[in-house]
């Protein structure tokens, strides 16, 4: 596995592409020299991450407005094409200052060349990752793939190393059947497997070690006290009047009006942080545009996205978008799946278990699987992405010197509801004596989720619907936003630290119980 032979192999997800090196080299000086539209980063001043930490990883948005702004490009556009250039001499002028050709090989760069090549160049990202899987070794080489910094986009470009690999090998073994280079794309592959496997534990470690120090970690099991369950379940029920209360309260203790507002959805709590500077997301015009648009022009969106590597779409990744972008890639891995042969949407199926051998794959069935394996590689950032943003949202919401306040004006809001519906409360005891054991605990294994819903309705029964001061809290359901009542952030015990699919939303809304 010879890391100089990576540089011939395509990377490129374009229908028919191939991939053509840039004829500029640019550096994060130059690139720094414009705002960031993406996080809001001002002139030569470096990108920032969710939590307004300076990253020396550049956003791709930032990358993308710049080469419009110096070269008049628009990479986002296919243009037909061009004629072929002739040689001639570079020469040096003002403001194009003479470049040097790409190298065939970046993992050979001077280090600082290299994290501005990796900056600007996704490919060739994904070519520098490759060969440090396949055993290539340099002094600082691991620090800057799988530094903080970088680790995300190292995941992603692994990622789709990965799959090129796997669809290459199934191309050629196809075609010509299981020979020498069909063997060496195989190693490789395994290399690249393995290589994501172990970034993917690295991160994971971080993120238990981050949220362990900060004391979210280990979480405190749910609570068995029938006493706190029907206190919160009263809470819940009559969400507006604790809301109510609650915003009396803290202003009543000085805590500013941002701080409290209420949480009823997703949407709302991102919204919440962004306004209170606890996550940095400036919700430009990029940004309102996807969020007004309907769902076919929001899948075209994505499919552009999907089908661009160096020039993707930073709105996309932008907090308000990203539960939409989640379901959006779910169903259109759902819809091209079958298209593509691929028996399932959990990951790329291997195609030389499935179709005879010397049944050589169609050009359209090829770019099926490479637009499906792009997919794919999205709905894994995105993944990584709400993860991170459910971190940052629960550490920068403790962090916030309001937050002790505001956790205590919620507890005296509860008991008073419970002083103000003594029998509402009683009811929900009620319900749930049958489930308690002989200690007064509630018996392990209790479907909560149920036994709520059925309590729910006896309540709705019991206040009679549709009189002035009537629950509201079944409004709350027709928000396919909107999850549980659980604040705490993802259990990062699953493969790679990353949440398992569910029905509920990843990033979990705000409770103050």
């Amino acid at each position: 596995m010879c890391p100089a032979s990576f540089s011939s192999l395509p990377y490129d997800t374009r229908p028919g592409g191939s991939h053509h090196p840039a004829l500029w080299s640019l550096t994060s000086k130059q690139v720094a020299t414009i705002g960031c539209p993406t996080c809001g980063a001002r002139q030569h001043s470096p990108c920032r991450t969710l939590r307004d930490r300076p990253t020396t990883a550049l956003h791709r948005g930032r990358t993308t407005r710049y080469l419009n702004l110096r070269f008049g490009l628009d990479l986002t556009d296919p243009h037909p094409p061009k004629p072929a250039a002739r040689t001639a001499v570079t020469r040096s002028g003002i403001s194009v200052p003479t470049t040097r050709a790409p190298a065939p090989q970046p993992w050979r760069l001077p280090l600082h060349e290299l994290a501005d090549r990796i900056n600007i160049s996704f490919l060739d990202h994904a070519r520098v990752v490759t060969a440090h899987a396949c055993g290539l070794r340099r002094t600082g080489l691991d620090d800057l793939l799988f530094g903080p910094d970088r680790i995300l986009q190292s995941l992603d470009a692994l990622t789709y190393a990965l799959h090129d690999r796997q669809l290459q090998r199934e191309t050629h073994t196809l075609t010509h059947g299981p020979d020498p280079h069909a063997t060496h794309l195989a190693e490789q592959q395994h290399a690249i497997q393995t290589q994501l496997r172990q970034a993917a534990g690295l991160m994971k470690q971080r993120r238990i070690a981050e949220l362990t120090q900060a004391g979210i970690l280990p979480m405190a099991a749910p609570s068995d006290d029938p006493r706190h369950i029907a206190r919160a379940w009263l809470g819940r029920y009559l969400d507006d009047e604790k809301e109510a209360l609650v915003q009396s309260i803290a202003a009543a203790a000085g805590i500013p009006r941002t701080a409290a507002a209420p949480i009823r959805s997703i949407r709302d709590k991102i919204t919440k942080c962004i306004a209170n500077g606890w996550i940095t997301a400036p919700v430009n015009e990029a940004v309102e545009h996807l969020l007004a648009c309907n769902s076919h022009t929001f899948r075209a969106r994505l499919i552009a996205d999907a089908t661009q590597q160096d020039t993707r779409d930073d709105a996309l990744c932008h907090p308000l978008i990203l539960n939409r972008w989640r379901d959006e890639l779910e169903q259109a891995l759902t819809d091209l799946a079958p298209a593509a042969e691929n028996p399932t949407t959990q990951r790329l199926h291997d195609l030389t278990r499935t179709q005879p051998r010397r049944a050589t794959p169609t050009r359209r069935l090829c770019d099926r699987r490479r637009l499906f394996a792009a997919l794919l590689q999205r709905r894994d950032e995105c993944t990584r992405l709400i993860t991170d943003l459910n971190d940052t949202m629960t550490l920068a919401e403790q962090a916030d010197p309001s937050y002790p306040a505001l956790k205590n004006a919620a507890d005296r809001a509860y008991d008073e509801l419970v002083s103000r519906h003594p029998d509402l409360y009683h009811r929900i005891r009620s319900a749930l004596a049958p489930h308690q054991t002989r200690y007064g605990r509630l018996a392990h294994g209790t479907p909560r989720a149920e036994l709520r819903k059925k309590v729910f309705a006896d309540l709705d029964r019991h206040a009679r619907p549709g009189l002035p001061g009537s629950p509201t809290h079944w409004s709350k359901a027709a928000d396919p936003n909107d999850d549980s009542c659980d604040r705490r952030p993802q259990d990062p015990g699953g493969p790679g630290g990353l949440p398992a699919k569910a029905p509920a939303p990843v990033v979990p809304a705000l409770n103050t119980t």
